[in-house]
Order: structure tokens, then sequence, then C-alpha cells
């Protein structure tokens, strides 16, 4: 076999090396999946070309299914991530390309005239060839990484889409309920002012009750910019640019009380936090790194390729070029060393995860059972208010006692009203941080 044809053959088979590639593999199933066990119905995430949602689709009231459906159609950020995940599966077929030979010509003419002399070669870094399946190996675990961070943000918008839902509600009952409270405590001051009027009273009362008037419209002010902000904070998640066209139901959905077995949701926390599934796939990366960055042919980068000489005397050459780097002064030890570490720093930073998911998944649980105690507590609280207020109405109509009874215990009912509104809001808090410690829905609305 003469030199020419070897060249050839070489240099055919760095080509065909070189332009295997690993097709990218845009499978979003597994997200697919995450968004819809964090409480996202099963529809298919948007492609970058996709169309935003038509305002129309916000004509329609608001459940929380819809509400989770259009964040993850209409913000913007759920493209974002999906086109992190678009650059990881390119970066991965970037990683099973060689790199491209080296040509090299040198053209030299004696000083004076006569023919030239010509050099040439065609090397390649053997050190690129050779470590191709740990380059794959380093881009595998780094786009398995980058899924599971995708994943963890899609969820965390689906499960902040829900709690918004959730305090957006709660906060327009609050809003009702202050504005009664107001109406209230001006039918009290019309009143004091009648009994001005008459002489039964004082003129200091009336300027009690006026600044009574004063502090609940401040209250009532308070609560309508809490409902503004609530509903902001939605429209954010949603990708809607104003929050006037949002419609959603007066009354909350029925809180329904998940099973809380400790065991199952620790199971379905060590199977579907994407933070435990990202931890891992670092983890790999290092390690795949570390592989790729220890080892002579790291420190050495030697190329191989054939090469040849034409003198000027017409005489020609034909042969080999070797190159070696010699590990003099980078022997490669710190290379060594900045590996390892980065591998520690995985190990622990996975450890530290799988330590703190299983306390999270502890506090949830206990939170939750509070909150909900809580919650019977003051809805037990409110039927007994509005027993005393029926009382109280049924004493001042049949004239045994003034309206001031009546209307203190008409202010001790919408307060235990309040209480209730809060005491579900935490409740709602609760369930939803347990939500995000299992990674997991657990309340069918």
């Amino acid at each position: 076999m003469t030199m020419t044809r070897l060249s050839f053959l070489i240099a055919l088979s760095l080509l065909a090396g070189g332009c295997t590639t690993l097709q990218p593999q845009r499978d979003y199933s597994r997200i697919s999946d995450a968004v819809t066990r964090a409480g996202a119905p099963a529809t298919p995430l948007p492609a970058a070309s996709s169309r935003y949602l038509d305002p129309a689709f916000f004509d329609e009231e608001l459940t929380v299914d819809r509400a989770a459906q259009a964040a993850l159609a209409n913000n913007p950020k759920v493209r974002a991530e999906l086109a992190r995940l678009d650059a990881a599966h390119a970066e991965r077929v970037q990683a099973g390309l060689l790199k491209n030979p080296m040509l090299s010509l040198m053209v030299l003419r004696p000083e004076g005239g006569g023919r030239y002399e010509l050099d040439y070669g065609l090397t390649q870094d053997l050190f690129d060839l050779f470590t191709r399946s740990r380059r794959v190996a380093v881009a595998d675990a780094a786009s398995d990484r980058i899924e599971a961070e995708v994943i963890g943000a899609l969820v965390a918008l689906v499960q902040d889409t829900r709690a918004a839902y959730f305090e957006v509600q709660v906060a327009q009952a609050r809003v009702d309920a202050q504005h009664v409270l107001l109406r209230l405590e001006n039918e009290a001051l019309a009143l004091r002012k009648r009994q001005a009027g008459s002489g039964a009273i004082t003129a200091s009362t009336i300027l009690e009750q006026q600044s009574a008037v004063s502090v609940q419209a401040h209250e009532a002010g308070f609560a309508q910019s809490e409902l503004d902000r609530a509903r902001a904070t939605l429209a954010q998640l949603l990708g809607q640019p104003t929050a006037v066209a949002l419609r959603l139901p007066a009354q909350l959905p029925r809180f329904v009380l998940p099973g809380l077995d400790e065991p199952g949701l620790q199971a379905l926390a060590q199977a579907h936090r994407s933070q435990l599934q990202a931890a891992a796939a670092f983890l790999d990366e290092t390690v795949a790194e570390r592989s790729l960055q220890v080892g002579a042919l790291r420190s050495t980068q030697p190329t191989l390729g054939p090469a040849g000489m034409r003198e000027a005397s017409g005489m020609s050459l034909y042969g080999g070029s070797v190159q070696v780097s010699l590990p003099v002064f980078d022997t490669g030890r710190a290379r060594r060393d900045i590996a390892a570490a980065r591998v520690a720093q995985a190990e622990f930073a996975a450890q530290s995860v799988r330590r703190q998911v299983p306390l999270e998944v502890e506090v949830a649980i206990a939170r939750l059972l509070a909150a909900d105690a809580a919650a019977k507590a003051a809805d037990h609280h409110l039927q007994q208010q509005r027993q005393l207020e029926t009382l109280a109405h049924r004493i001042y109509r049949q004239g045994a006692a003034d309206a001031s009874g009546y209307f203190q215990a008409r202010r001790a009912l919408l307060a235990s009203v309040m209480d209730q509104l809060d005491s579900q809001q935490a409740r709602w808090d609760a369930l939803i941080a347990l939500e995000r410690a299992t990674g997991s829905v657990l309340s069918s609305l």
C-alpha cells in the first residue's frame, strides 16, 4: 500500500468518525409527566414557535386547573426553560463531534530562484479521538442535570400558580368582610348621631365612633391593596400584562385533607423531587468530567497523521507526523485536584439534599396537621359567634337591650370571619408546602 493510499484511508476514517453525530433527543415526556403530577392538566408543553393563549381564554372563569394550564402555555419563562433543554441537547451533539483535522502546508524556494520545496501534513488530535465517549458521558450527565433543573422550575411555576390562586380568593373574601365591617361602623355612626340629636349621648361618643369608622376604612383600603398585589402576582405567573381580565370564582374550593401517610409521602418525595434528580445528575457530571480531565492522554495531548515533503531537488519523502506535549510545567496534578474537589462538592451537596428532603416532608406534614386543626377550631368559633349574633339580634328586636350589644355581636362575628379566612389561607399554604416537599399534587379540586 502506497503512502498516498494510507493517507487517504486515515483521512477517510477520521472524516467518518467526525461526521458520526449524536442526534438531539428532544423528548419532553418526563417534563410533561412531572408538571402533570404537580397539578397541571395533561397538556403538551409549548414549542418556541407556539402562539400564546388567546385573550378570550381569560373571559371564562378561572379554575385552579385552568390557571395552571394558562401558566404553562402563556408564561414566557416556560419557553425560556425549554430553550435551556434544547441547548443542552445541542451540547450533547457537539460533544460527539471530533475536532477538525489540522492541515499544515509550507512552501519554500531557494534564494535566487529554483524549484519550490513543499512540506505538508495532516494531523488529528488523539486525545479528542479516544475520549469521545467520555465527552458524551459528560454531556449526557449535564443534560440530565439541566432537565432536572427545568422540571424543578416548571413544577415550581405550577405550585406558585396554585398558591397565588388560593391567595387571591382569600384576599377577595377579606375585602368583602372588611367592607361589611365598614358598613357596620357607618351604621353605628348614624345611630350615634341620632342619639346625640336627642341628647342621649355626648359628642365625644360620636368622635370615638368616627375614629372607629376611619380605622375600619384604613383596614378596608389595606385589604384592597393586598388583593391588588395578589392579583398582580397571579397575572404575572399566568403571563398576563394586566390583572384586570382575571375572573375567579367567588367561593373557595372545598378543602379536602389528603391522606397523610408519612412513609408514602416520603416515597413520593424520593421519586419525584427534582432537586434529588439534579443533585444525582450533578454528581454523575463531575465524575465523568474527572475521567475526562485526568490521564496520560490529557497531559500529553498527542496528535498523529501522515506527512510528506518534496525537496527542491525533486526527491519526495513520505512518513508519519507525531506531536506530543511534554508535561514539564503542567503535570496534570492541578486538574486532578480540581476534579476531585468538584466530585467531593457534588457528593456532599447530594448528601445535603438527600437529608433535607425527608425533613421538609416531615415539617410540612406537621404544619398541615396544625393548620387543619386551627381551621376547624376557627370554623367552630365562627358557628358560635353566629349563634351569639342571632341571640343578640333577637334580644335587640324585643327591646330587652340597646343597639350597642347587637353591634358588638356583629363586630365579633365579622372578626371571627376574618380569623376563619386567615386559618383557611394558612391551611392552603400548608397544603402547597407539602406538595412542594413531595413534588406531587395531593388535593383533587
